[in-house]
């Protein structure tokens, strides 16, 4: 960085003594012989002979303006000095004498970067600013903006940050003694912002970034919209915004933060000069956005402009370790997301080439050590060799000696040496790793700032470190403190939410693994942490994205582990309530916004009025389909084919769902004041939980790596438990991959597909259909009963329902579902919700029905399959809807209009993608999962889903959640569906409705009700059972969930 000189005397005409360069030398140079003999004839110490020698390093110093020879500078400095010491007694001869001194100093440091003189500069502007300035035509803000500038020069090779307090102090003084129309001021408010961000990035001082804001914010209204460093400004501004965001997790600062570097790229020029600073700040700020939401599409546009960044700075060029740096950090989070190899040799390359840009004494070394120790730490653990961690551990005791302890880094260096020392205990025993270790977290967390929102992942590593180290030494000191950090770092308001449930899972697994007292406190703390790390996301897409990303792999399991150790506990009420806290959580959030409310109508109507309001424009915002983050805005992109333009649509849902989030919660609570609503939008208890088993056992089948078991929920008895194998769990899950590796590589009816089908439900048998069976009898539920199946984890894979052959005494093959009528239901809740309009009594008859029939080559059977069913039920009450007519506006449409749907038609699966699943109507237009959960039908009652996977979970994606089209249905008002586990064959279509509408109206359409649906299906599946070569997938594939 260069300093200023322009901040000396203003004018020639002040004094005898202005060192503006002369026309030429020559018009001094007969005199200079003469000032040495005229010095001479005064004292040393005289004022004359001061002014004589300042006269000299005048002439030198105007010399070395000509010949730009280093000497001539140095006896100018020389001279100016000798000239102070022997004694300048008049004011203005002393005043400009350190002027000009200062201003040779200057232009030393400029010229050659000799480093000292720096310090020599601060000291005499630090005294020039306090002599009395204006006898010497001096400007003091002039003197105190040349100070600045040394300041900021110092801080910007390695300076302190009392140095940054310094400036930050002067600039205060200057604006407030500085009127508001002075010329100075804007460049004063620019330079005080800067150093604002500044300090705030080194110490984490969050007013610090509020002051800077304001000051960015007000310097813009001073300048013109033309005005070229309008950009510069809102570059800065858009810096401090994504500071902001890092200190507070307030996502419209970072919202703002995107926003604002997006203008900035609209207004930069091509070739300018800010533009790698300005992908690289964009780039920040999507990664950010990528690490608290999960969102790819940020990621990988991130890695895009970093590659931007680092085109326009190739080899030599001074930024290009900058580039290098945010490059290589994007693309090694992206290896943590994909296990890619690939992706972590880059950035280990990457991360070598910086440091080889920076030498031992460069400024930056520290952080890229740091950086590359991370991603070696990564090395080790995908390929265990040793080798990574000792060359991280070297370069850590190596960072560890140049980072001072302000540093932000500082803290973060102990902390991964910390892991590294613990990992190298664990290989190779040493107990002085242990100890060096925790000392090394100590260090980093006593360096922690309180208010940090780091805190927590520190508390946390901290943690799971001291229980691996328990797990080898066995003291009990070791658990006790892992706990207590576990429990602090959840606790610790100012982290996310979802640094605070990695803690809590952490937690959860120590004290579970070692039996500690805590265990259940953890449970509870993660189960509700998880509702709200994934009610974050502004859409339920955005949530199924984060619950099914590899970020929160290992905390899916939460719920399930939760259950394993109440049962164990026999505190089976608890188990119950903790299932359904934790499973089919989309689902839950969604039906919580269309919460009953006739209760708090009688008893406020207007509360529960705005309740509804508030409810339904947050739904509105949760269903939202985001196609894509970022819309593209016609701006286009720029020659280096970065997007420029691009409105931030998810930005836009975000900070409209927190809105409306706030404003409910304070709805709710005003709710919860009231009497008789105390446990309104609470965690349901288990006695109301209890009442989904009002028409029927409730079997619930936990799979948990820890234990695994059966409960049995009845309405006014206690819950029964049945244990299982201790392998239950491998031999579940090897059943369900198994299943589904089967049905990928073989087509509809493939031998090779019903023979491993056949052994699977053989082997559900012997793990759950007969202990069932068996239980079921010995509690007096006779067969033929109604009971409800819901499967945990990968067990809603399975074909429970068709688990079997079940033995009896008469050697009959029965199925589990020929002993019993089987439903499904995705939880408790949803049960209940299916029941709760119709607590009065069983309806009577389709008030209508509603077919929608899409009949192509590969379905010729549609036809046939709908005008069978409107024989059946008569024309009178059918509303048949096929051809050019069956489009997804339409059948919303109609939807509401009829208590009984009938589909026949493809079911589209999409692995991933959930709520694109859907089913394909009139030229290939598709009525989506989504689609249909956005409906709200109170009067709707069955479905019939004849179409392919419309009940169908995929292996890959999140069981518990439940995302299919029959869930849908069931969610947007229909008591009881029907769908598929798989593909059908187009035949059983028309078969199998016959079936099943002939028994569901055998005493007379009035009679028929949804809910003898069950036992319809039943009926029509077993009827398709005798058919000649049926085989075992076509009539196992249909399922019956609801009331």
């Amino acid at each position: 960085m260069a300093l200023n000189v322009n901040y000396g005397a203003q004018g020639s005409s002040k004094s005898q003594f202005s060192i503006q360069r002369a026309d030429s030398l020559n018009d001094v140079n007969p005199q200079v012989n003469r000032w040495p003999t005229q010095a001479s004839t005064f004292p040393f110490r005289h004022s004359g002979r001061a002014v004589i020698t300042h006269d000299i390093a005048n002439f030198h110093f105007r010399l070395y303006k000509a010949t730009r020879q280093k000497g001539d500078l140095d006896q100018a400095i020389v001279g100016y000095a000798e000239a102070l010491l022997r004694g300048m007694n008049h004011p203005l001869m002393n005043i400009l004498t350190f002027e000009h001194l200062t201003r040779a100093l200057v232009t030393r440091f400029n010229d050659f970067g000799t480093r000292d003189d720096l310090d020599y500069i601060i000291s005499y502007f630090r005294h020039l600013s306090i002599l009395p300035l204006g006898v010497a035509g001096i400007k003091r803000l002039n003197v105190l903006n040349g100070l600045a500038d040394a300041l900021r020069c110092r801080i910007g090779v390695g300076g302190r940050l009392e140095d940054i307090e310094d400036l930050i102090s002067h600039y205060r003084a200057v604006l407030t003694s500085c009127p508001l129309d002075h010329p100075s001021r804007s460049s004063c408010l620019r330079d005080l912002a800067d150093l604002l961000t500044s300090r705030s990035q080194r110490s984490g001082d969050l007013n610090g970034v509020e002051d800077a804001t304001t000051l960015y914010l007000e310097f813009l209204d001073l300048l013109d919209k033309e005005d070229s460093e309008r950009m510069w400004v809102l570059m800065n501004l858009a810096n401090v915004y994504h500071i902001r965001f890092g200190k507070t997790y307030d996502s419209e600062d970072l919202q703002k933060a995107i926003s604002q570097y997006r203008e900035v790229l609209l207004l930069c020029p091509p070739d300018h000069e800010s533009k790698g600073e300005l992908l690289r700040g964009l780039g920040s700020s999507l990664i950010s956005r990528f690490e608290n939401f999960g969102r790819m599409e940020c990621l990988k546009e991130a890695i895009s402009l970093y590659r931007a960044a680092l085109r326009l700075c190739p080899r030599g060029h001074p930024h290009r370790q900058l580039s290098l740096r945010g490059l290589a950090h994007a693309v090694y989070l992206r290896c943590l997301r994909t296990n890619s190899i690939e992706d972590l040799e880059e950035s280990i390359n990457l991360k070598r080439e910086r440091l080889a840009l920076t030498p031992p004494g460069h400024p930056m070394r520290p952080q890229v050590l740091y950086s590359l120790s991370l991603s070696l730490r990564t090395q080790y653990s995908w390929t265990c060799d040793m080798g990574y961690i000792d060359e991280g551990i070297e370069h850590l005791y190596e960072v560890s000696k140049l980072v001072k302890s302000r540093n932000p880094d500082s803290r973060r260096i102990p902390h991964l040496l910390a892991g590294n020392l613990v990992h190298h205990f664990m290989h190779r025993g040493a107990d002085k790793d242990i100890a060096d270790a925790i000392k090394h977290y100590r260090t980093a967390i006593s360096l922690m700032p309180e208010g940090h929102p780091e805190v927590s992942s520190m508390l946390d590593n901290f943690a799971f470190d001291l229980g691996l180290i328990f797990s080898r030494t066995r003291d009990a000191e070791h658990l006790e403190v892992s706990i207590a950090l576990s429990r602090s770092a959840v606790e610790y308001p100012f982290s996310s939410v979802r640094d605070r449930l990695r803690a809590a899972k952490t937690w959860t697994v120590i004290a579970h693994f070692t039996r500690h007292s805590s265990i259940l406190t953890a449970y509870r703390k993660a189960l509700s942490l998880l509702q709200r790390a994934i009610d974050l996301g502004p859409t339920v897409q955005v949530r199924h994205e984060y619950i099914s990303g590899r970020d929160i792999e290992h905390v899916r399991s939460l719920p399930m582990d939760a259950v394993s150790y109440a049962i164990e506990s026999r505190a089976y009420d608890e188990a119950i309530e903790m299932l359904e806290q934790g499973r089919a959580l989309l689902w839950s959030a969604m039906r919580s916004l269309r919460t009953p409310l006739e209760h708090l109508r009688g008893v406020n109507k207007s509360l529960a009025d705005e309740f509804v309001e508030i409810s339904q424009a947050l739904e509105a915002i949760i269903t939202t389909t985001h196609v894509r983050d970022f819309v593209q805005t016609p701006a286009g992109t720029d020659d280096e084919g970065v997007a420029i333009g691009r409105k931030d649509t998810f930005a836009r849902d975000l900070a409209e769902k927190r809105r409306l989030s706030e404003k409910l919660d304070k709805v709710v609570l005003r709710i919860q004041v009231l009497p008789g609503f105390e446990n309104f939008w609470r965690p349901i208890p288990f006695p109301h939980l209890q009442t989904a088993a009002i028409g029927g056992p409730v079997v619930i089948i936990n799979l948990s790596e820890y234990r695994s078991d059966i409960l049995i929920v009845r309405s006014n008895h206690p819950v029964v438990h049945i244990p299982t194998p201790t392998n239950f769990f491998h031999r579940v899950t090897k059943l369900a991959h198994q299943l589904s590796e089967t049905r990928k590589s073989y087509r509809l009816e493939s031998k090779k597909y019903d023979r491993v089908l056949g052994q699977t439900l053989e082997e559900l048998s012997e793990l759950v259909g007969q202990p069932v069976a068996n239980r079921l009898m010995e509690l007096g539920i006779p067969e033929q009963s109604r009971i409800w199946l819901c499967p945990t984890s990968v067990l809603a894979f399975l074909p429970i329902h068709a688990a079997g052959p079940i033995s009896s005494p008469t050697n009959v093959k029965r199925y589990l579902c020929d002993l019993y009528v089987c439903s499904y239901t995705p939880s408790l809740s949803a049960l209940i919700a299916s029941r709760s309009r119709n607590l009065s009594g069983s309806a009577s008859g389709p008030s209508s029905l509603l077919i929608i029939g899409q009949p192509d080559e590969t379905l010729p059977g549609v036809d046939s399959e709908t005008h069978s069913i409107e024989s059946l039920v008569g024309s009178g009450s059918v509303t048949r809807i096929t051809g050019d007519a069956a489009t997804p506006e339409n059948v919303i449409a109609r939807l509401p209009m009829h208590s009984w749907v009938h589909f026949a038609c493809h079911g589209m699966l999409q692995p991933g993608r959930p709520f694109d699943s859907s089913f394909l109507l009139q030229h290939n237009t598709h009525l989506t999962l989504l689609c249909i959960a956005k409906s709200h039908l109170p009067t709707a009652e069955l479905a019939f889903l004849a179409a392919c996977h419309t009940a169908e979970l995929v292996e890959d994606d999140t069981p518990d959640e439940v995302l299919h089209l029959t869930a849908a249905m069931q969610f947007s008002g229909f008591r009881s569906v029907i769908g598929t586990m798989w593909a059908m064959v187009d035949e059983d279509g028309k078969d199998l409705s016959e079936h099943f509408y002939r028994k569901m109206f055998a005493a007379g359409v009035q009679s028929a009700s949804y809910e003898q649906s069950a036992r319809a299906l039943r009926h029509a599946t077993q009827k398709l059972r005798t058919e000649k070569g049926v085989s075992l997938e076509r009539w196992v594939n249909f399922v019956h969930y609801g009331a």
